[in-house]
């Protein structure tokens, strides 16, 4: 049996075997050794980690910016409303109502107002009401062409009666889209 293992002990053989323990030793050894210091800055690409094995108290606070959030991955319940300041249905307390009164003519004529908005906001919404419904009506009302008031004409049968036009103004970036089809921007 001695001869049979001395012929098996090659020099080729033994450096063989040698490497092969070297190497599975030295990677077992090297698992148990590498920590978080010995790892190289941005050396590890994000397929290399595990998803969800980093907790959020390893995560430094402001180093993750919106691009870097997949889109439609976040909740209400994840996010601070108090963070929202300048979105539209954040920022309420941005809305204006102006309001304007003028005579309506005489005998048959009508006659229109606009409500102009504050500069820098845009109408998004209003009406018109007349102080005496009996002798007057009101024809229509609407945005103004450039969304910056609401504007209504008026018909008077005697004379006797005023038109207000009151306009729901909001401070956003730039109303967009068509005449019926109005979408607005929030300012930021």
């Amino acid at each position: 049996m001695l001869a049979r293992f001395r012929r098996l002990l090659s020099f080729s053989n033994v450096v063989a075997c040698l490497a092969l323990f070297i190497a599975l030793g030295g990677s077992v050894y090297a698992a148990g050794k590498i920590s978080g210091k010995q790892i190289k800055r941005n050396s590890l690409p994000g397929n290399r980690i595990k998803p969800k094995t980093i907790p959020s108290n390893r995560i430094k606070p402001k180093s993750i910016t919106g691009r870097q959030v997949k889109a439609d991955s976040l909740t209400g319940t994840q996010i601070n409303e108090k963070t929202l300041a300048g979105v539209s249905a954040a920022a309420l307390n941005g809305i204006h109502y102006q309001a304007t009164t003028t005579s309506l003519p005489p005998f048959g004529r009508s006659g229109s107002a606009t409500a102009n908005c504050p500069p820098g906001s845009y109408v998004t919404g209003g009406g018109a009401t007349v102080s005496n419904s009996e002798a007057a009506t009101v024809n229509d009302s609407g945005p103004s062409p450039l969304r910056t008031g609401w504007t209504a004409t008026g018909f008077s049968w005697s004379g006797r009666g005023t038109m207000t036009v009151t306009a729901i103004c909001v401070v956003v970036e730039k109303p967009v889209g068509a005449v019926n089809t109005v979408q607005y921007q929030p300012a930021g």
